[in-house]
This record gives C-alpha cells, structure tokens and sequence, in this order.
C-alpha cells in the first residue's frame, strides 16, 4: 500500500496571541516561577509545529504454540515404629506441575498510531489530541504524497497490530505457561493521516531554557517543560540567621539551666537507682525517681520560659517574610502587567 485512505486537518482553536497571553498567565500563576521572572526573561516567536499521526486499522490472523502447566498436589505419608511398638504418623506435600503442549488460532481487529521519534518529547499530545468532527479539513491527495509512508511505517502498525491481537484475545487455563510463540499475518484496512498541530513557545532565563506547548485543537491545555531557576532568598535567608542568633542569645542561660538539670538529675538518677539495688535499700530507689521528676519539672518550665522569649523572634521572621513574599508577587504582578499592554 503506498497511499493513505484518507487525512484529516483539524483547524486551530484559537490564536497565537491567545496561546502567548494564556502562557504569561500560567507563569504569573504557577508558585515555582521566581518573581523576578517577567523583568529578566526573553521570548522567542510562537511556532506552529504540524505532527503527522498515521493511523490504521488492521485485522490479524495468528497462529500461537506453548507450554501449559497445570499444578497438582502430591502427598506423602509416612510412619515411624518406636521401641514400644507405637506408630507416628507424618504427612508432606508437593506441588507438581503437568506440562501440556497447547496451540491454536487468533482473529481480531485492533488500531495502530505511528509519529516520528524526533516528535517524542510531545508524545501526550500526540496521542491525547483532541479532535472536533466540525472542525476540521480533508486532505488532498498531492498533500498525502507529501507525507513520508515507507515500508518501515507499514510493518510498524502490522506488528503492532498483531501484538494488539494476541494480547487482547490470548486465554491462559491451567497455572503456568512457558515456551510460547506465536506469528501471524496482518491485513490494514484503512490508513488515514491526522496532521496534529502544536504551538509552541520558548522562554530564556538566566541561562535555562522553558518550553510551553499546547494542542492548537481544543482547549488551552498547556505543558511546560523545563525548570524554574530558583527565586533570589540571599538577603532573607541572611535576616533569617541573624534574628536566630539573637534569639539564641536571648536564651542563652535559660538553654544552660535546661542542659545542666537534665544532665545531673539524670547522673544522679542512675547512681543513686543503682546504688538502691545494690545496697538493697529501696529509699535510694525512691529517692532517684524523686531527683528525676525534679529535674524534668525544672525542664519544662525553663523550656516553657524559652519559648515566651522565642515568640517575638519567630514573629519577626514570619512577618518578614510574609513582607518579602508580598513583594516579591507584586514584582510578578508588576512584570506581567507590563507585558500585556
């Protein structure tokens, strides 16, 4: 077969400048982007890419030979005597699996979808597109002589096909299955081409690449491919250290008071516990819990103290923060602001 039996052209959705404005709102949007985003970056044109998608429908007749196994239980008893003349009876089992030649035939339909591997990185919408029926041109024949149908592209969607087939169709009785093979012959009902038609549009900042691309068919569903370079926290990553090192400054004794009681009350704990044991005397025992209880109450109220001295330290990073990342949503905005005019 050296021609298609019909193509499709389905018309676009909308516009390029509809695809840039709804990409520019997908960046002010998305968290990952850095703030300083829409005032550093470099757009490139929107390029329209068109995907041949070749599709068949095909019909397989497929011949299969393997190896059945089915398992089966084997017991055993056995006894023994002993010097008294009593018997002792033991049971064990095995499983053993019957092997059985198996062959048989295969007819079904299935269909078969080919791109070009160089389109591989647009794969979902390839193989997702959508597709209006009132939306769309056919073909003419001098442009499906345009497109490149080898033999490649032909045995591809018949062994495709015949996969389809077997896996769709095959049964599997009994328990096991080895050794299996199978071949067959395809017959391609129908060959149609479906041109896939991509937007496409490149965005360079600071030295990274983003790729955003949409089905020009349909909604705007956009995909982006590549990462975000980080958001500038230098500056409050530096204020975030420097009020924690005055908080811990501020509770510099309190830390060593907490540090110090756990540390004796935990010494004496265990000196005492064990010299209780030892001597037999359980008023040491009951005197090392004693300790212990202490110094874990001692804990608690210095710790509880820390951390009314913390509050305000922690205040201050939160509000400082909470103030960085409204400036920095306000650059966003500011920057997205002046691209849309």
């Amino acid at each position: 077969m050296n021609k298609f039996n019909e193509g499709y052209l389905y018309n676009d959705s909308f516009s390029e400048k509809e695809f840039k404005d709804a990409v520019l709102k997908y960046i002010l949007d998305d968290i990952e982007a850095p703030s300083y985003i829409f005032d550093e970056m470099e757009l490139s044109k929107i390029k329209r890419i068109n995907i041949p998608l070749i599709q068949s429908i095909g019909e397989s007749e497929i011949e299969y030979v393997r190896m059945i196994g089915f398992d089966t239980i084997e017991t055993t008893t056995k006894y023994k005597t002993n010097s008294y003349g009593n018997k002792t009876y033991s049971t064990s089992a095995r499983t053993i699996t019957n092997w059985q030649n198996d062959s048989g035939t295969i007819e079904g339909n299935a269909s078969s979808g080919f791109f070009d591997e160089k389109y591989k990185i647009y794969d979902e919408y390839i193989t997702n597109h959508v597709m209006d029926k009132n939306n769309y041109r056919l073909l003419s024949n001098e442009e499906l002589d345009n497109i490149n149908l080898t033999d490649d592209i032909i045995d591809f969607l018949k062994n495709d096909i015949l996969n389809k087939v077997f896996k769709n169709n095959i049964t599997y009785p009994g328990n096991h299955v080895k050794n299996e093979e199978y071949h067959g012959t395809t017959t391609l009902k129908n060959i149609c081409c479906t041109i896939v038609s991509l937007y496409t549009l490149s965005i360079t900042i600071r030295d990274k690449n983003l790729l955003f691309i949409t089905c020009s068919n349909g909604d705007i569903d956009i995909k982006l491919f590549g990462d975000y370079p980080i958001d500038d926290y230098e500056d409050n990553l530096k204020f975030n250290i420097e009020v924690t090192k005055e908080r811990k400054e501020a509770t510099k004794n309190e830390r060593k008071i907490v540090k110090l009681t756990l540390l004796f009350s935990i010494i004496l704990f265990i000196l005492l516990l064990i010299l209780g044991i030892l001597l037999k005397l359980s008023a040491l025992t009951i005197i090392s819990i004693i300790i212990l209880i202490t110094g874990l109450i001692i804990v608690l109220i210095f710790m509880n103290k820390i951390k009314k001295i913390s509050k305000p330290y922690y205040k201050k990073i939160y509000e400082h923060n909470k103030k960085d990342n409204e400036e920095k949503e306000n650059r966003k905005i500011e920057g997205y602001e002046k691209y849309i005019k």
